[in-house]
């Protein structure tokens, strides 16, 4: 029989997320927890199981496609089993709740609940498309203006027929759905090829967490010299003992527990800024975030209670994150709802730079490649291990002399390692 389920709750805040996989085609027979699908929110990349044994009937959207949680994400035919609709929840490994039915929907209910998502907007020529997301999403990636089509569907609205008509018409856009080559007119001169790159799946989320930060936050940055000379050898010396557990230490769990002890004496840049409450929103907990390099893009894991971890622990959390960043295998709980961030490129860190925070946290830490460095030392010219960190805060939360004064005090602990053993384990 007819059975439906809909798109689940991934995440606290979550509200649609992009189809970037099917692994399921109509008329596949599906065991239970088999993958169906694989989602990405703002959040993270999540794969969806199937709650039941089956054969999937219709797939309702495609690869590419942005569905909206709570809305029907594809059809199956049980055995013995009535018409409903179904909610699969992606439970965390630590969690044991089994999500419960939602009554049956006839075919008319749910293209109503699919219509519950089309943008809010007046007649037509009231100067708005009417569209579904999903539309909205394909006429965005093929640079298609809805205002300038005629729609065929149902009350005025424009489908996805009506964009591709449209991009096909545009010429070049028309192969914006894929990778592609497209003549390009230059004035003056012959045409020229470009490639076409659709801005899709961690690409795309990166770009609209970057513009939703740039928009908001009032950016600037204090950057300051750190002699990692004793960061260096502290180091050297735990990744030789870590190297018998299997653990690989590098510098990032030292940089962490640097943060965390500025952020103890500076709680103003370990939160949020909640501009609709005009509130900030100070954390009394450290889940600090990394910036991890991954085949699609940056992704940022988060590592929870860093005050309470030791260096080794830091250090097998991090290559686990990191490996899981990369094999695009992150759970829910891996990212989201951090406190404040850090972010390095290792041996590619140059110099400096000036990190965009990750909204709607207050600050960002940047640190950056180390390279012996001639300096003055008791009025002698010696070599030793140099780096320099960035901070880029809201200035609209953070002062500069604060922000000054937050960099000084973990460059304190960078210079002075054992300063991290104090107040922690």
């Amino acid at each position: 029989m007819a059975y439906q389920f809909l798109l689940p709750d991934i995440g606290e805040g979550v509200v649609e997320a992009e189809i970037l996989k099917w692994f399921v085609r109509a008329g596949d027979a599906v065991a239970e927890d088999q993958p169906l699908a694989e989602v990405m929110t703002d959040k993270a990349t999540v794969t969806i199981p199937s709650p039941k044994r089956g054969r999937v009937t219709r797939l309702l959207w495609k690869e590419g496609d942005v569905a909206k949680v709570h809305h029907p994400l594809l059809e199956m035919e049980l055995d013995g089993v009535a018409p409903e609709v179904a909610v699969v929840v992606p439970v965390p490994r630590s969690a044991a709740v089994a999500p419960e039915p939602i009554p049956a929907m006839a075919a008319a209910e749910v293209r109503a609940a699919v219509a519950e998502a089309v943008d809010r907007a007046g007649p037509v020529g009231s100067g708005r498309a009417l569209a579904t997301p999903a539309v909205r999403a394909l006429a965005r990636e093929l640079g298609v203006d809805l205002q300038r089509l005629s729609p065929t569907g149902a009350g005025g609205r424009v489908t996805k027929d009506d964009v591709r008509a449209g991009a096909g018409r545009n010429g070049a856009a028309g192969n914006a759905t894929a990778t592609g080559l497209a003549s390009v007119p230059v004035a003056g001169v012959e045409s020229h090829e470009v490639e076409i790159v659709p801005v899709r799946g961690l690409r795309r989320r990166i770009a609209e967490k970057m513009a939703a930060s740039k928009r908001t936050a009032a950016h600037f940055t204090f950057v300051e010299q750190v002699d990692a000379t004793e960061l260096v050898a502290a180091k050297d010396r735990m990744a030789k003992g870590a190297a018998g557990e299997g653990v690989k230490v590098t510098f990032l769990p030292f940089v962490l527990k640097a943060a965390v002890a500025a952020l103890r004496k500076f709680p103003q840049l370990n939160a949020s800024f909640d501009e609709a409450r005009g509130e900030i929103h100070r954390k009394r907990w450290y889940d600090l975030g990394f910036a991890a390099a991954t085949d699609q893009g940056l992704t940022v894991p988060v590592i929870r209670n860093v005050d309470r971890r030791s260096i080794a622990d830091l250090a097998r959390e991090i290559e686990r994150l990191g490996a899981d960043s990369r094999a695009g295998r992150l759970r829910p709980e891996d990212v989201g709802n951090s406190t404040f961030t850090v972010t390095s490129l290792g041996a590619l860190g140059g110099m400096f730079a000036t990190p965009v925070i990750n909204h709607p946290e207050v600050a960002i830490l940047g640190v950056h490649r180390i390279r012996p460095t001639p300096v003055v030392r008791d009025g002698q010219v010696v070599v030793r291990d140099v780096m320099y960190v960035s901070l880029t805060s809201d200035h609209r939360v953070v002062d500069g002399s604060e922000a000054a004064a937050f960099t000084y005090e973990v460059i304190r602990h960078l210079e002075d390692p054992s300063l991290l053993f104090l107040h922690s384990v």
